[in-house]
């Protein structure tokens, strides 16, 4: 089986890619980098139709909440084509899923403290209950804290070296948008 996922930029694109064929033996997953996040939102229709063109089992559109107010006014900024085929019934026959990553990507990131405690030297991270609270920010915040304030942040290179060691079992409990993301790709990928 085959799955498209659309995503907002590089870092995401390194991350997914390896995490999810990683996970997924057996899956195909064509992992499309749509360079930010209004080029995501505004192609969205369009990766829609290439997916489904493509007899693909299911697209994914992982995008980040960012400084929204809520989940409602991310959909808002989809075309009414992508809401309407979103808000199909949660069924395994509904074809589009736009997760929202709360607050962005990182937070998600930070929800695996065992993966982020190996990629920064000498950092001591607990997730929180739920790293959707976490102050944006605060990935790169503890990068510099542990590396010292001139060290750069790449979050290309920070995303290919935390996909191999992050797990999903040990960042499902402490972040409730990437719990919801992982069990509709769970539910997908059984045959």
């Amino acid at each position: 089986m085959t799955f498209g996922v659309g995503v907002e930029g590089p870092s995401d694109f390194q991350f997914w890619h390896k995490v999810l064929h990683k996970h997924f033996r057996g899956c195909r997953f064509d992992v499309r980098n749509m360079k930010n996040r209004d080029k995501l939102i505004r192609e969205t229709p369009k990766l829609l139709e290439t997916f489904r063109d493509c007899h693909y089992a299911a697209g994914f559109i992982l995008v980040d909440l960012d400084d929204d107010p809520c989940l409602g006014s991310v959909m808002n900024l989809f075309d009414a084509a992508v809401k309407a085929a979103a808000r199909l019934p949660d069924k395994p026959s509904r074809f589009l899923h736009v997760c929202i990553a709360i607050k962005e990507i990182e937070s998600w990131f930070l929800a695996d403290a065992d993966a982020i405690n190996s990629v920064i030297p000498g950092c001591a991270w607990k997730a929180l209950a739920d790293t959707g609270s976490v102050a944006k920010g605060k990935l790169r915040a503890l990068v510099k804290g542990h590396l010292g304030k001139n060290a750069s942040f790449n979050e290309i290179a920070f995303a290919k070296e935390i996909a191999p060691k992050f797990s999903p079992n040990r960042a499902r409990p402490h972040s409730a948008s990437f719990r919801y993301f992982w069990s509709l790709v769970e539910s997908r990928t059984r045959p």
